[in-house]
């Protein structure tokens, strides 16, 4: 059983409740500890340290720390308290260590290497308390007021010693403000009344009220003594014993330390003093919290800008795409033209020992029509390629600078680099983009088609003779039309024209030429689009990809941070409910 605890049982009023809320403090600082454990190296190991240290102190005795500027009397109080001249005393600072002062039947002294010396003393008042004496706060030995600062969080009392002769100054202020952040109980003590009249004390006393009441929000208890007369009192006998006792006023200060601080006011002490510790703290790393969270906006909106901004360049690429493909597409629609213009100019009468010379016909369909069709559109393809190239560079490069403006606060927390060299392999892109089209080009096989074609018109050609077999008989014209070189256009003509509807079918394969060609046309058009608007849509979305990975380091670590920095500020919120929620129950 700690002792605490057998405080809290010794007495009847403060049984089971008061040892519930002890019970359920504890449980309140470990559950703090672990939520600082989610900070990782962002939390000040002083912090972990203070509330493990709370912790571990709520089985010691009440512990009282008397601070205050050095030659304030701090040493001439806690002699007066203790009845002996235990502490050095001097106009310069004389407490070199934060000073433990604890009960023993035997004095003792021990300088441990934390820089807190332990003194045992058979002092009366140290069987019920423990005292700690501090350097001054405003000594010349910088590390003394940080061990005093640090050591302030164990105080479940603070004993606050101004001197009369230079109250309230403005580093007692600094050092009570720091007091207040940890939500201790304060008691003030006015030393060395003895160099003031009635008067002046009245108003040295009127003006730490005042000043005191609008820096901590209340008006503490505040005690005028005069230590060194107290000291002299119990050094001496008698009626000066007892003339030095009254004019010290020390009666006051020690009837409030052993007796006003009773048994329930120290547990009830004793309870808020961890509970102002873990209100500081849990305030401290919930205001770090919600700072980072804001920070955290603006990272989500960067990262929400960024996106719009993707699609926004997805949709642009794809309409400024449009541009290109129709040029394509005008290439394509003046083979058309060509086509009509050439079958207009070669199928007919005139031509036609040219159209029965299938392999002349084919090279001049080749020659005028298809051309360099494929190198045309090549060259457009090449174009496009080298557009997109241009405007992926410059979305990667946007991208990359907008976001390292943001990515810069967390640069030590980053795992990865922001954005790095540009590489865009165009040679992969030439690859892809280029092969879609150039594939679906070299499907229109001009041979093929200038073959069949030659053939169509050639074999319409023999039909229309054979239809005409009571002119001339059907063994000549067959011989005829297999001899066209050498055949005599003028003869056919004349022959041919004895019969009804002479060569008929002629103008009906022309139109039929047209419309084959307009057919492949279209399907080559068709094929093309499909292909280079499909390639073009895998390179917008590795683009994009790439882009999103090159910020993956700054997307991830907000997106990290979004729900660890959300799972805090639950958690500190449902902790400071608790918190004051205890305090409420422990007040009252």
């Amino acid at each position: 059983m700690s002792i605490l605890e057998g405080l809290l049982r010794r007495k009847r009023l403060i049984t089971e409740r008061q040892d519930a809320l002890l019970a359920e403090l504890r449980g309140t600082l470990e559950r703090l500890l672990v939520t600082f454990g989610q900070f990782g190296a962002d939390v000040d190991p002083v912090d972990q340290r203070t509330i493990r240290e709370t912790l571990e102190r709520l089985d010691e005795l009440f512990l009282i720390v008397v601070a205050g500027e050095f030659n304030s009397g701090k040493s001439s109080f806690l002699n007066a308290l203790l009845g002996e001249q235990l502490l050095p005393e001097g106009v310069t600072p004389t407490t070199d260590a934060i000073t433990l002062l604890s009960y023993s039947d035997e004095v003792s002294s021990e300088l441990q290497s934390s820089g807190v010396r332990l003194t045992n003393f058979p002092a009366p008042v140290l069987r019920q308390l423990t005292i700690v004496d501090t350097p001054g706060t405003n000594a010349v030995i910088r590390r003394h007021e940080q061990l005093t600062r640090e050591f302030i969080p164990r105080a479940d009392l603070v004993l606050f010693t101004t001197s009369a002769d230079r109250p309230f100054t403005e580093s007692e202020r600094t050092f009570l403000e720091l007091i207040k952040e940890w939500g201790k109980k304060i008691t003030i003590v006015l030393n060395k009344i003895d160099i003031l009249n009635d008067r002046e004390r009245e108003q040295v006393l009127g003006f730490i009220r005042e000043h005191a009441q609008q820096l901590l929000g209340v008006t503490p208890e505040i005690f005028p003594v005069s230590a060194r007369q107290a000291v002299r009192a119990r050094q001496s006998e008698g009626e000066e014993r007892e003339r030095l006792w009254e004019a010290s006023q020390f009666g006051a200060i020690e009837h409030y330390v052993l007796e006003t601080l009773d048994e329930e006011t120290r547990v009830r002490l004793k309870l808020l003093s961890p509970l102002g510790v873990a209100h500081r703290l849990s305030q401290k790393y919930q205001q770090i919290t919600e700072v980072r969270l804001e920070t955290l906006r603006e990272d989500l909106i960067t990262m929400e800008n960024v996106e719009q901004q993707l699609g926004m360049f997805k949709e642009d690429l794809r309409n400024d795409a449009k541009y290109y493909l129709n040029e394509i597409d005008q290439i394509l629609q003046q083979l058309i033209a060509r086509g009509d213009s050439f079958f207009d100019a070669h199928i007919r009468l005139g031509r036609l020992r040219e159209l029965m010379n299938g392999e002349r016909f084919r090279t001049l369909f080749e020659e005028q029509v298809v051309s360099n069709l494929d190198q045309q559109i090549d060259q457009k393809v090449q174009t496009l390629i080298d557009w997109l190239v241009e405007k992926n560079l410059r979305i990667q490069q946007s991208t990359d600078e907008y976001v390292k403006r943001r990515a810069s606060q967390h640069s030590e927390r980053l795992i990865g680099t922001v954005g790095g060299n540009f590489e865009y392999n165009r040679r992969e892109l030439l690859n892809s983009l280029g092969r879609a089209a150039g594939d679906v080009v070299a499907s229109y096989d001009k041979s093929r088609e200038s073959s069949a074609l030659a053939e169509g018109v050639r074999g319409s050609l023999a039909a229309t003779a054979i239809t005409q077999a009571s002119a001339l008989g059907i063994g000549t014209l067959i011989v005829t039309l297999a001899q066209a070189l050498w055949l005599d256009v003028t003869g056919v003509l004349a022959a041919t024209a004895l019969a009804i509807g002479g060569f008929a079918l002629l103008p009906a394969k022309k139109r039929q030429a047209k419309q084959t060609l307009r057919s492949k046309v279209d399907e080559l058009r068709g094929k093309l689009q499909q292909g280079v608007e499909s390639q073009f849509e895998r390179e917008i979305e590795r683009t994009i990809g790439q882009v999103r990975e090159r910020i993956s380091p700054f997307t991830r670590f907000v997106r990290a941070q979004r729900g660890q920095l959300s799972d805090l500020q639950q958690r500190f919120s449902e902790l400071g409910g608790t918190l004051d929620r205890l305090r409420k129950d422990i007040e009252s």
